[in-house]
């Protein structure tokens, strides 16, 4: 068995108290009743030091014994006490680790559980700490793989139990996000997701920041879309302006706002969403031409024939290339 490095120093401070008690004992000779009760302290304090090498719950057993018996000897037996307790939750801890090394989730989840009571009972601070910062991403990898079998309220009470331990813990607040969108619940899902943008920014953690950023972005555009297609335009509009405060730079979403524009014969405000399109598009010809096309309705709304006619030239490619000639040749006689 691997010991971390938390494990050996706990080993050096246990030797050093062995060598104390059996010298106590030695010097109390044995004989009386409570000597003797000191002496089964001791053998079972020395038990657990053996065991915790081969058989950590055994280890524990003999170190709670230990102490228990200890605890019966009032100050007497106070030193083998103390140590004997100072053992319990590392050891605890380190069985749990041994779940989440075999990747046996359950288990590692109710021994950090466990462990997380024991700390606090023997006021055990830093067993605590690193117990809560396991069991907190323990709770998210199992929100995780709740909502993967559609278990949405699981995973909500799953990744909630992981904020409760680490209120800045971005990834389940990302995931809190996920089972929103799922539910179509756009309120929570937005505040899911700028929670986890925020924290994501003051942890240092760009890609789940990026992810985040991304996952609301496409949320808002494609109910965008929907909109449009069911001609209610303003709400369009907003979905819109709420997919722009996550991702300014994604040409997708003012390539749609232009086709809005134009719809609604605000041929300047489509002018200006077009361009910015266009100045953000890293694709081909085809790819740009129906940016190119919106551009074209545009200007040829505004009466700017030159504009537009260059506008539509740029737009004749791929899909666009017939509708786009049809619009110089017999619409507005482009040269």
């Amino acid at each position: 068995m691997n010991r971390n490095p938390n494990i050996k120093h706990m080993k050096t401070r246990k030797f050093k108290s062995f060598i104390f008690l059996s010298a106590l004992s030695l010097f109390l000779g044995l004989q009386v009743v409570q000597g003797q009760t000191l002496r089964e302290a001791v053998e079972a304090y020395n038990t657990g030091l053996e065991l915790a090498e081969t058989d950590i719950k055994a280890a524990i057993a003999s170190f709670e014994e230990s102490a228990q018996i200890a605890r019966l000897l009032g100050e007497e037996g106070e030193e083998v006490r103390e140590q004997a307790e100072i053992q319990i939750p590392g050891l605890h801890y380190e069985l749990a680790m041994e779940y989440y090394r075999d990747r046996n989730i359950p288990d590692a989840v109710k021994g950090f559980e466990e462990t997380i009571e024991v700390a606090k009972k023997y006021n055990d601070s830093g067993t605590l700490r690193r117990s809560e910062n396991v069991l907190h991403q323990l709770y998210a990898i199992k929100g995780n793989s709740l909502f993967r079998e559609d278990k949405n309220e699981e995973a909500l009470e799953m990744f909630g139990k992981a904020l409760e331990i680490n209120p800045q813990h971005a990834r389940s607040y990302l995931g809190k996000g996920l089972v929103y969108r799922r539910l179509e619940d756009v309120e929570k899902f937005r505040e899911a997701m700028d929670m986890a943008i925020e924290n994501a920014l003051i942890t240092e953690e760009e890609q789940i920041m990026q992810t985040a950023e991304s996952t609301a972005r496409d949320f808002f555009l494609v109910r965008a879309v929907r909109a449009k297609q069911e001609n209610n335009l303003q709400r369009a509009i907003d979905l819109i302006s709420s997919s722009l405060t996550y991702d300014e730079t994604f040409p997708e979403t003012h390539f749609l706002l232009a086709t809005i524009y134009n719809e609604q014969s605000r041929y300047q405000d489509a002018v200006d969403s077009a361009q910015r399109a266009i100045d953000l598009f890293n694709g081909n010809k085809e790819e740009t031409a129906k940016i190119y096309f919106e551009l074209g309705r545009a200007y040829e709304g505004l009466g700017d024939t030159a504009r537009a006619c260059a506008a539509y030239n740029d737009a004749a490619y791929g899909n666009y290339e017939a509708s786009a000639k049809y619009q110089m040749e017999h619409i507005l006689k482009c040269p």
